[in-house]
């Protein structure tokens, strides 16, 4: 029979771990790290996102994007239907304060559109969300 536990606890010095391991001494024991579980790339529809190499890709094929563009991308993928204002896209892109009244975020997803959308006037996948700022639709195809 297999089991699984999970554990979260606060350890600072260990001492909770160490008790734990010794009580499964000689058990079959395999130790997964929440860090290790995080997908390798994430997917919307035909787009695949890969975060550590900053690429994506369209049915296969490579896209370039900027800086700007990878960051702004990943951080609306790796939450699908939560809307961010322009503040916190502009944040997590350049971990600079966004001056009201510039439009980089807005001409970063438009960017964005025409290279991932099959129509960037009616996109899929980037949406406006009116007076707030954009989402990720996500299991699009």
């Amino acid at each position: 029979m297999e089991q699984i536990i999970v554990i979260r606890i606060s350890d600072p010095d260990g001492s909770i771990f160490r008790s734990i391991m010794g009580a499964l001494q000689g058990k079959d024991v395999q130790i997964l790290h929440a860090a290790d579980l995080d997908p390798s790339a994430l997917t919307l529809g035909d787009i695949q996102i890969f975060p550590e190499q900053r690429r994506v890709t369209k049915a296969g094929v490579e896209i370039r994007l900027n800086y700007g563009e990878f960051s702004i991308l990943y951080c609306m993928a790796r939450c699908p239907g939560r809307v961010f204002s322009r503040e916190q896209l502009y944040n997590a892109a350049w971990g600079e304060d966004y001056e009201l009244g510039t439009n980089t975020v807005d001409n970063t997803i438009w960017r964005l559109r025409n290279k991932l959308e099959p129509d960037p006037k009616h996109p899929i996948y980037i949406k406006t969300v009116f007076r707030v700022g954009y989402k990720i639709e996500a299991n699009k195809q």
